[in-house]
């Protein structure tokens, strides 16, 4: 039985309501040291002068973002960390340490748990990152895993990357295709293993690929607007328009959709930009500074990234969101994508 305890419930209340009482009650407590609070990716925190670590943490439950009967240990455990190197990437942070915090029942076998592990450190090891330790306990309700990664910044005199650095006249930007995981997703939920193209979404959703050498050089290239999106294009380019006090015009005709999912699902503009998972970066830069990273991502043998939009100014509706078809007609979008608690 519970103790009585006033407020709303959870799932009324949503989770970014949720997020925005929690910011308010913690971050009325300012420290000088801290650069980046609640509100992007990662926590930036200065313990001296030219110096920034960047922290980050995510949590995976099962049956709320995973299902063993769909997903192997190695694949779990490369998720596991690829979601946390992403808010490091969206921030141009170079990843150092990762902490792994794992709930079991107690039933899994040790093998199972190695692979896991196994798969976060080959990851790792691709970023110079070192998995330096973590906590296990007993979870009787499914399997729970909680990684906290710790990151650095070059020392070159630029900027972390924000969702609060837009501004009118950037050009909209993501480093690759949208809504493979949320197709992948799909796929596993209604059995549609004989689809076209169902490897590749499954692979998108199991074992995303976090593009940290992109956000390092997209903060080389001076770029200062970005984030990873996580829950989707539409979930995701409303909070730098809200934080940055701008509005955006999304050009349908420019959004790197794979045929695929527009052949094998109905409501594939909804899934592919609602859908979430994708972690790929969005980010905002100024003509001549998207330019530059074009070039640079490739020299570096990187796929440049996908212009899809431009940001302008707020109008007196405030920020929103529009897309803009090839007749160069606009429809105002409503804001929303993945979110945990759904009523």
């Amino acid at each position: 039985m519970r103790v009585a305890s006033s407020g709303r419930l959870v799932r009324e209340v949503g989770e970014f309501a949720l997020i925005d009482q929690i910011t308010r009650l913690v971050g009325s407590v300012a420290s000088s040291r801290l650069r980046i609070g609640i509100g992007d990716d990662a926590a930036a925190w200065r313990p001296r002068p030219g110096h920034d670590v960047v922290i980050t943490t995510d949590v995976l439950i099962e049956r709320v973002h995973f299902r063993l009967d769909w997903t192997d240990w190695g694949s779990l455990g490369h998720k596991a960390l690829a979601v946390n190197l992403s808010d490091l990437a969206a921030m141009g942070a170079r990843p150092r340490l990762a902490f792994v915090d794992l709930g079991l029942r107690g039933s899994e076998r040790d093998q199972e748990v190695l692979d896991l592990y196994r798969s976060a450190r080959k990851l790792g090891q691709r970023f110079g990152l070192v998995i330096a330790g973590g906590d296990t306990t007993r979870a009787p309700n499914g399997v729970v895993i909680a990684v906290t990664v710790v990151g650095d910044v070059p020392k070159d005199g630029r900027p972390l990357l924000t969702r609060s650095a837009a501004r009118p006249g950037d050009l909209i930007g993501v480093t690759g295709p949208l809504g493979l995981a949320a197709a992948g997703l799909r796929v596993l939920e209604r059995g549609l293993k004989t689809l076209d193209g169902s490897p590749a979404m499954q692979e998108a959703y199991h074992r995303p690929q976090p593009r940290v050498r992109e956000g390092l050089l997209l903060r080389r290239c001076g770029v200062r607007a970005a984030m990873d999106l996580s829950d989707g294009l539409l979930g995701d380019l409303p909070k730098i328009c809200e934080r940055s006090g701008v509005s955006a015009i999304v050009d349908l005709f420019r959004l790197p959709i794979p045929n695929a999912i527009k052949w094998g699902f109905s409501d594939w503009r909804d899934l592919a930009l609602r859908g979430g998972d994708d972690y790929e970066l969005l980010f905002t830069a100024p003509p001549h500074v998207f330019e530059r990273v074009c070039r640079a991502f490739r020299r570096a043998g990187l796929r440049p990234p996908f212009r899809i939009g431009q940001i302008v100014e707020a109008g007196t509706e405030g920020p929103q969101v529009k897309l803009r078809n090839v007749l160069g007609k606009l429809e105002v979008v409503e804001p929303g994508g993945y979110t945990h608690f759904k009523v």
